[in-house]
């Protein structure tokens, strides 16, 4: 079935119902609780004697990662000091620093608006690494056990290192640094909340190797899950900041192997299914330029939660049968209420679609085309030209179920 809605006008969901949007699967509990963890052998190594919950296919029966339980809370509070984003993307390059509102900067180690009302830079920085230098001290990092690599013009480095605030995560990055180009930051939200930083070690450096310093949530074969619940939103977003603030910092380190290498004022969030979570965590941090859910959704969600979304959001789901799809749906209906660009595209091939396939398959297509508009400025056919308009192949294949509303 293919649906084409572009600037509907579509009922709001104001306040959404707290029961999960479909039935437990054989990976999903009934009851929101704990997930359980992806299996596979995508990613390169595992640490000796050690359960790796690594990448799989969604068909696995340990592959769930449902977020489309929950309570009737959005679990998040304060306010977004960002504008609206009311049209067009981002028309910074990846060495510009972009994105300020309400007159502040995004420098490195402080914060910078989310969108400016055209989608474009309004930011007072020259390069994306504005800022006092922070004399340090500097921690090196240390590759990752990974031979992940991704189908762009840069080689990718998987590391990790032992800093808090970056010492739960893994780092995939391209190997140049400290070039002319400046790359955007990218955190990811595993499915059901993986520790595991390489159960989408495919997804994460197919976006690496076009330009993105990416930071995935676990450390590389991680044991464990982090806890999946809506009603403390912001405790699921925290890790995920934590990942932001210590890039940021590290770009304005002398001594450190990032130094002025980051686009610090083009920041994204996204996460797959649980993951999803996380990166709706992130809706409060006002130097978030956008951010997504990939079979992810918002059952469980109130008003509140909705009321901070100034940014514009991406859905990336599985089809109709797959269990966020319902909830990703109720997302996309209210979220296009709010007059902020938000695009919607599934296929019927299930929870988790193609992410696990080669180069993260479409999915990883549609999410890096996304992060290109919005972070790098890019309409050409490797940005919104293949999410949008007649360029956009998505768009005229029935297969894919496309929407948008409030698109420049």
């Amino acid at each position: 079935m293919h649906r084409l809605v572009c600037n509907s006008s579509l009922f709001a969901l104001w306040s959404l119902v707290a029961s999960a949007c479909s039935g437990p699967t054989s990976n999903e509990p009934a009851d929101g609780g704990p997930e359980t963890t992806q299996t596979s052998g995508d990613t390169s190594s595992a640490t000796s004697g050690a359960m790796s919950s690594t990448e799989g296919p969604s068909t696995s029966a340990s592959s769930g990662n449902s977020d489309t339980t929950g309570t009737s809370t959005s679990g998040v509070t304060g306010t977004n000091a960002s504008s609206s984003s009311g049209s067009g993307g981002s028309t910074s390059t990846a060495s510009s620093a972009t994105n300020a509102t309400s007159g502040t900067t995004a420098a490195d180690g402080g914060v910078g608006g989310a969108s400016s009302s055209s989608g474009g830079s309004s930011s007072t920085a020259t390069d994306g690494t504005a800022g006092a230098d922070n004399p340090g001290p500097c921690t090196a990092s240390e590759p990752a056990s990974s031979n992940a690599s991704g189908s762009g013009p840069h080689d990718v480095i998987v590391e990790t290192n032992s800093d808090p605030g970056i010492n739960e995560g893994t780092i995939f990055r391209p190997a140049d640094l400290g070039g002319g180009e400046r790359y955007p930051i990218f955190v990811w939200g595993q499915g059901g909340c993986s520790r595991n930083g390489l159960s989408n070690a495919t997804a994460m450096a197919e976006i690496a190797s076009y330009g993105y310093f990416v930071i995935a949530d676990g450390t590389p074969n991680g044991q464990g899950n982090r806890t999946m619940d809506r009603s403390d939103l912001a405790a699921m977003g925290a890790p995920l900041i934590a990942y932001v603030d210590w890039a940021i910092a590290e770009n304005s380190k002398p001594c450190s192997a990032y130094y002025h290498s980051l686009d610090t004022a083009m920041i994204a969030a996204n996460g797959f299914s649980c993951g999803g979570l996380m990166a709706q965590g992130t809706v409060t941090d006002p130097r978030i330029v956008t951010w997504g859910v990939t079979s992810s959704g918002m059952a469980g969600a109130n008003q509140d939660f909705y009321d901070l979304i100034h940014t514009p959001v991406l859905f990336v789901e599985g089809g109709p049968d797959e269990v966020a799809y319902d909830g990703g749906l109720q997302g996309y209906e209210a979220i296009s209420q709010l007059g902020v660009p938000v695009l919607w595209f599934s296929k019927d091939i299930g929870h988790g679609g193609d992410l696990f396939q080669a180069d993260g398959g479409d999915f990883t297509k549609i999410n890096l085309a996304w992060l290109n508009w919005w972070l790098k400025g890019d309409e050409t056919q490797t940005g919104k030209g293949a999410l949008v308009g007649a360029s956009c192949s998505y768009c005229s294949d029935s297969e894919w179920e496309v929407m948008s509303a409030n698109v420049p």
